[in-house]
């Protein structure tokens, strides 16, 4: 499964890059779209949630990094629920 990092970046300058285990987050982001924090979680959630099925399907186990990343999000919900959010890049790295 090809590794995908989306790089987003809040109203407020804060820069991050996402890290998700499939080309699935394809599905729900494009470079350059902007979202309110709330509607940008929740895709981010469903994205997440279709990206660890994938690898429960393949690999037999859930993904720790769908995990981790979801943990991370949740976490920052209360502190950006107020920012824009926007998709800056998305790169899928095939190995």
């Amino acid at each position: 499964m090809p590794l995908t990092t989306v790089s987003i970046e809040l109203s407020n300058g804060r820069k991050e890059i996402l890290y998700y285990p499939s080309s699935v987050v394809k599905e729900f982001f494009q470079e350059d779209q902007l979202f309110k924090w709330q509607d940008f979680i929740q895709l981010a959630l469903d994205s997440i949630k279709e990206a660890d099925k994938r690898v429960l399907q393949k690999y037999g186990y859930p993904c720790i990094g769908c995990i981790l990343l979801k943990q991370k999000l949740m976490k920052w919900e209360e502190e950006f629920k107020e920012e824009i959010v926007k998709i800056v890049k998305i790169h899928e790295f095939k190995y």
